[in-house]
C-alpha cells in the first residue's frame, strides 16, 4: 500500500467523488486527500450528484465515478459533466466495453490501488 509520499500532488484540486460502497468510498476520499486534494461529496448515488452538478452547487476540477450505483448507472451524470467539461474518471468492475462513452474516457478497473487512483485523477486534471 502507498502512502501520501509516493502520491501525485493533488494540492488546491477539487475532486468529486461518486461512490455507493461507503467503505470503498471512504478509502478513495482518504488517499485523494492525502495527495493534497479537497473532496467533493462523497456522493453515494446519481441522483445526489446530478443535482448538485446540475444546479452549480459545486464546483470540482475532476470526477471520480464508480459506474454501477444503487439508483443506476453513471452514464447521466457523465454526459453532465461532460457538458460543462469537467473530466472524470470511472472505477468500475464491469468490463470496458460496457462502460466506455468514448475512446479517450478514463477507465479503472477495481480493485484499484492507490498510487493508480491518484496518478489516474492527476492526469485527467491535465
Amino acid at each position: 500500500m502507498g502512502t501520501a509520499d509516493t502520491s501525485p500532488d493533488l494540492s488546491g484540486r477539487r475532486v468529486l467523488v461518486v461512490e455507493d460502497e461507503m467503505l470503498v468510498a471512504i478509502d478513495y476520499c482518504h488517499h485523494l486527500t492525502a495527495a493534497g486534494a479537497e473532496i467533493v461529496g462523497p456522493f453515494t448515488s446519481v441522483s445526489q450528484a446530478l443535482t448538485s452538478v446540475d444546479t452549480g452547487d459545486i464546483a470540482v476540477d475532476v470526477a471520480v465515478l464508480d459506474y454501477a450505483l444503487a439508483d443506476q448507472t453513471s452514464d447521466p451524470l457523465q454526459a453532465a459533466l461532460e457538458r460543462r467539461r469537467i473530466p472524470f474518471v470511472v472505477i468500475t468492475g464491469y468490463p470496458r466495453v460496457l462502460v466506455r462513452r468514448a475512446e479517450d474516457q478514463q477507465i479503472l478497473t477495481k480493485p484499484i490501488s492507490p498510487e493508480a487512483l491518484c496518478e489516474t485523477v492527476k492526469a485527467a486534471c491535465g
